[in-house]
């Protein structure tokens, strides 16, 4: 069989479970036989052992004699893990863990936006000009807007040359993604978080490490209220 189409193959049958695991669809949290779930999602033994491997390597699942394959507590699975993030906030939106998620990216952003200042090279500088013109122009519109900070956060973060905060902020903001819901931002909140990442970008362009971290935190904490009243 083709590598490429088994990966496929695990990965369809890994979201599957994860599906099933989300919405609580297996009984007394213990997954069927290996066996079984490899006839109901119609692959081999050997797709679905390399599935239930992969949840078992995100602590998502436990196997032990006797008992089966048990589905650990959601605050046990792997955080530091994009999927595993996404995966989490699949369920019923948890304010604890979200709390948790902007305590963490008010550690991330604000160093990466400091290194950036320091860092980044002209194109990166470029680069970042570019993303905050791509936010302007999305508006109020809510799905471009949200895309467009995507795009302006990961272009901060690459500027920083840090690897791990660049792992770091992708869990954060696939994680805030999840439980963000698509709005439509009132005009006046949009033109003052807009002057907030303008403040960022500038510091940045100016090898103000200290003023990047600043206006970074800023925009952070306005943020995180803005959000917390949207998922209350």
């Amino acid at each position: 069989m083709n590598h490429g189409y088994e990966a496929s193959l695990v990965k369809r049958v890994v979201n599957q479970l994860v599906n099933g695991i989300v919405n609580g669809d297996y009984a007394d949290h213990v997954l069927p036989p290996q066996v079984d779930l490899a006839v109901k999602y119609g692959v081999s033994r050997t797709i679905m052992r390399e599935a239930i491997s992969i949840l078992i390597s995100r602590r998502m699942l436990d196997v032990r004699p006797k008992t089966g394959t048990r589905i650990k507590p959601a605050q046990d699975w792997l955080i530091i893990d994009h999927e595993v993030a996404e995966w989490r906030l699949r369920a019923t939106p948890d304010p604890e863990y979200l709390r948790g998620l902007i305590e963490f990216r008010a550690f991330v952003d604000p160093r990466a936006a400091a290194l950036a200042a320091i860092r980044a090279s002209r194109q990166q500088r470029i680069a970042l000009a570019g993303a905050y013109q791509n936010l302007a122009q999305a508006g109020v519109n809510g799905a471009l807007a949200h895309a467009a900070e995507d795009a302006l956060q990961s272009a901060i973060v690459d500027a920083s040359g840090d690897e791990l905060l660049k792992q770091m902020s992708c869990v954060v903001r696939v994680g805030l993604r999840a439980m963000k819901p698509i709005v439509h931002p009132h005009a006046l909140a949009h033109e003052s978080h807009l002057g907030q990442y303008a403040r960022v970008v500038r510091a940045i362009e100016a090898c103000d490490a200290d003023g990047a971290r600043a206006a970074m935190t800023a925009l952070l904490a306005q943020a995180a209220t803005r959000l917390m009243e949207e998922t209350a």
